[in-house]
Formats: C-alpha cells, sequence, structure tokens
C-alpha cells in the first residue's frame, strides 16, 4: 500500500520507516536562532547543511532500493555549509547561562562547554540576567555572581528568562493571562 510521509528535520537521524523509497527534499528547515530584534531565540526557516541533506538522502532506501529529490541545484548543493552551526553557536543562551548559575556555576565563561560560544554571548546573557534580577550584580569586572531569589523563582518557569521575569511581574499586578499571551505572541514566529 502507499503511503505519503511528511516529516520535519528531526526525522534526519531518528526515524527509519519501511518501505520509504522516494524522498522529495525541499532543501529547508527551522532552525532556531537568536532573533536580535526581539532578544529571544525563534525559529527561522533556512536552507540545510550538506550533512542534513545527506541524511535526509538516507532516508530513502533503508529497507530496499530507493531515489532523492533535491529541489535544489547542484552549485547550491555545492555552495551550502558542509555541517550544521551547533545550536550553543547561534542561539541566545540566557536560559542556560541562568541555570548554570543555580548549579554554582558563578562564572559561565569558565564552564567547560562541549562546543564552546562566543565569549561576547555569554556576557550578553549574563548582563541581561544581571538587568532583569535574576544574577546579582559582581562587585567587580570578571568577579563572578549569585543567582537571586528572583533568578530561582524564574528558573521554574519553563521558558525564557525574560518571559519569566514577565510573568512573576505579572503575577504581582494581576494581569498573568495578558502577560501570558503576549509572550506566547512573542515567542512565535513573527506575525507580521
Amino acid at each position: 500500500r502507499r503511503k505519503i510521509v511528511v516529516s520535519t528535520n528531526v526525522a534526519e537521524t531518528s526515524v527509519t520507516i519501511d518501505g520509504i523509497r522516494h524522498v522529495v527534499d525541499s532543501g529547508l528547515a527551522r532552525i532556531s536562532r537568536h532573533d536580535f530584534e526581539r532578544g529571544v531565540n525563534t525559529l527561522m526557516v533556512e536552507e540545510i547543511s550538506r550533512a542534513s541533506a545527506d541524511q535526509r538522502k538516507g532516508r530513502a532506501g533503508r529497507t530496499a532500493s530507493g531515489v532523492c529529490w533535491r529541489l535544489w541545484s547542484e552549485s547550491n548543493h555545492l555552495n551550502r555549509p558542509a555541517r550544521n552551526t551547533p545550536e550553543i553557536q547561534r542561539a541566545d543562551l540566557a536560559e542556560v547561562v541562568l541555570l548554570l548559575h543555580s548549579l554554582g556555576i558563578r562564572q559561565a565563561s569558565s564552564f567547560g562547554w562541549l562546543d564552546k560560544p562566543d565569549p561576547a554571548a555569554v556576557e550578553r546573557a549574563e548582563e541581561l540576567l544581571r538587568l532583569l534580577g535574576a544574577i546579582a550584580a559582581s562587585p567587580a569586572p570578571g568577579e563572578p555572581s549569585d543567582i537571586t531569589p528572583l533568578g530561582r523563582r524564574m528558573l521554574r518557569l519553563p521558558m525564557h528568562p525574560r518571559y519569566s521575569r514577565m510573568l512573576l511581574e505579572a503575577s504581582r499586578f494581576g494581569c498573568v493571562p495578558a502577560a501570558a499571551l503576549c509572550a506566547a505572541l512573542v515567542s512565535g514566529r513573527d506575525l507580521l
């Protein structure tokens, strides 16, 4: 019986379905990136890397012969990056840095990252957390800082620290539903 499977880039490595003989690849994926205009991570549609394209191609013919049709040119394929940029190097680090502080790592820049983020991105995250009151202001440049009680409360909400702080303030002023709606609208893709 014929089947058509529509999948996301998660299927590049985690799904094998018997009988898939043909793959039509758009060459696009939703990639999480830091949106500097809004100050949060968002999903953006981007071209995939050559490594991702090879993974997608490998979904065809896992259990029998198969073929992959790519909806882009060979020259476009050769101009794509060889591999995906690690997420730690393209995303906002405020959530991760707040978690590190909660675990007693008082200086996120000294953490033993598997893929090292840009030091400026770590410093921007720490500065944002200081502005939000999630970590204490350091006594001198380069000195470590501690997570505050407010930061611990923010950490309990599974969202970007900007939004967790907004919801905590909304709770004080009795307007949580409106603030939650705003957080949901702003954290999704650009509506316009």
